[in-house]
């Protein structure tokens, strides 16, 4: 009887121990904060603006525009190629942090509005806007999301968006901590796949 028991708690501590990371990435994408709305207004701003003051900032140009550069070099040097690289700008790098302020309806009848790197998104977009941490995306979604008969569903995919949210936070974060030129490269490209739709 214990001989047979024995490769039963085997395999038991297995698959704990490999559920385990599987459990953190999914703690960690369940932090985000998800909101669904749909895109009333889109204006470029300079972060320095009081429009920009009043918007969550987002982003790769949220952690550039927030920090200063005696802060950490490094992180302010990598978050300025990746912002102009994102916008496909060349001279965030020198300062000018130009972004589009978003100003976005929710589904619940709030409105909010944030201030990206981001330009591909447009008036009367369906977007989610994903708040992890310290950090702002928003994302262009499938216009079904912002109808009405899409909240009854949004649990059931809940977890999704969450991973998407934290991938995305994940790629920001090694931007910031790159240590090369390639390695600020593949980031950024990173960003316009996980973050960018």
């Amino acid at each position: 009887m214990k001989s047979s028991i024995l490769p039963l708690l085997v395999i038991g501590a297995l698959l704990t121990t490999l559920a385990a990371p599987l459990a953190l990435a999914q703690k960690a994408g369940r932090s985000a904060r998800l909101s669904i709305g749909t895109v009333l207004q889109t204006e470029q701003v300079r972060m320095q603006s009081d429009a920009a003051k009043t918007a969550l900032i987002g982003g790769v140009i949220g952690y550039h525009a927030t920090s200063s550069s005696k802060s950490s070099s490094r992180k302010w040097r990598n978050a300025a190629i990746g912002s102009a690289a994102m916008a496909g700008a060349t001279r965030t790098a020198e300062g000018d942090l130009t972004g589009t302020l978003y100003t976005v309806q929710l589904t619940d009848g709030s409105q909010m509005r944030l201030v990206s790197d981001q330009t591909q998104i447009k008036r009367g977009d369906c977007v989610t806007i994903e708040q992890v941490r310290d950090n702002a995306n928003i994302r262009r979604v499938d216009p079904v999301m912002c109808e009405p008969a899409t909240r009854d569903v949004i649990a059931d995919v809940e977890a999704e968006l969450q991973e998407e949210a934290a991938e995305c936070y994940a790629a920001k974060q090694e931007l910031l901590e790159a240590e090369s030129d390639e390695a600020v490269e593949r980031a950024a490209r990173k960003i316009k796949i996980l973050c960018n739709n």
